[in-house]
C-alpha cells in the first residue's frame, strides 16, 4: 500500500460507524473489490474515489454505508456461513450494499435470490437507460406504460404457478394439480389390474369412464406445462 501512515501495520475500516481493523496484507488480497482497491491507491485523491473520507493520523477509512449489512457481507467473505439478507432490510437494499462492495446477485443463497429476483420483478421503472433512437421520449415512455400491465400479468401468473404460498390462487391451483396427479396415477395402476382389466372387458361404459379420465387429466397436464413455459422468465 503506497498511501497511507507510514509504519502503520494495519488500517481501520468505518462502515456506518462500525470499526473492523484489516492488516495491509491482508487488504491486498480482500474478497471485497472495494476494499482490496484501497492497497493500490497512491494518494489521497485516490482513496476518496474508494472511500466517503479518511484519516491519515489514525490510518482510518469511513464509508458511509449499511455497517449491519456490512456485517453480513464480511462474515460471508471470510468463510462463516452463505450470504442471506440481513433481517429488517429491504432486498433491494441490501443487494445495493453487495455490488458496492463488489459482490453479485450469485453470491446469495438460493432462497434469498429467488427473494431478491420477486422484489425485482415486483419494481417496475418507467425510464430508459439510454435516448430512444426512433421513438420521441413521450412515445417510449408511453409504450413502456402500455407494456406495464401485461408484465404484471405475466408476473403474477409466475407466482401463481411457481409458488403455492403467495396467494389463494396460488393454493387452490396447488392443490388441483395435486388431485390430477393422484387421479391420474390411480387410474394408470387400477388398468394394470387383472379384475380391472376382466371388469372393462365386460363392461364397455367403465373402459370409456377410464379412458375419458385419463383424456382430462392429460389435457390438465399439457395446458399447465404450455402455461408454466409462457410466463417463465428463463424458456
Amino acid at each position: 500500500m503506497t498511501f497511507g501512515r507510514s509504519g502503520a501495520a494495519s488500517v481501520v475500516l468505518n462502515v456506518g460507524g462500525a470499526r473492523y481493523s484489516l492488516s495491509r496484507e491482508l487488504l491486498k488480497d480482500f474478497p471485497l473489490r472495494r476494499v482490496s482497491r484501497l492497497h493500490g491507491c497512491r494518494s489521497e485523491r485516490d482513496v476518496l474515489e474508494v472511500c466517503d473520507d479518511y484519516d491519515r493520523e489514525r490510518n482510518e477509512y469511513f464509508f458511509d454505508r449499511h455497517s449491519e449489512a456490512f456485517g453480513f457481507i464480511l462474515l460471508y467473505v471470510r468463510g462463516h456461513g452463505k450470504l442471506r439478507f440481513a433481517p429488517r432490510m429491504c432486498e433491494l437494499s441490501f443487494y445495493n450494499e453487495m455490488i458496492y462492495w463488489g459482490l453479485e446477485g450469485a453470491h446469495l443463497e438460493y432462497c434469498c435470490q429467488r427473494r431478491l429476483d420477486d422484489r425485482m420483478s415486483d419494481t417496475y421503472t418507467f425510464y430508459t437507460a439510454e435516448e430512444p433512437g426512433t421513438l420521441g421520449r413521450d412515445e417510449a415512455r408511453s409504450g413502456g406504460a402500455e407494456a406495464a400491465p401485461s408484465r404484471r400479468w405475466l408476473e403474477r401468473m409466475r407466482r401463481t404457478f411457481e409458488e403455492p404460498t403467495s396467494s389463494l390462487a396460488a393454493q387452490i391451483l396447488a392443490s388441483v394439480s395435486v388431485v390430477f396427479v393422484i387421479v391420474s396415477m390411480v387410474v394408470l395402476c387400477a388398468s394394470t389390474l387383472p379384475d380391472w382389466r376382466a371388469a372393462a372387458a365386460d363392461n364397455r361404459s367403465l373402459d370409456d369412464r377410464s379412458r375419458i379420465i385419463e383424456a382430462i387429466c392429460i389435457g390438465w397436464f399439457t395446458a399447465e406445462c404450455i402455461v408454466r413455459f409462457i410466463v417463465s422468465k428463463n424458456k
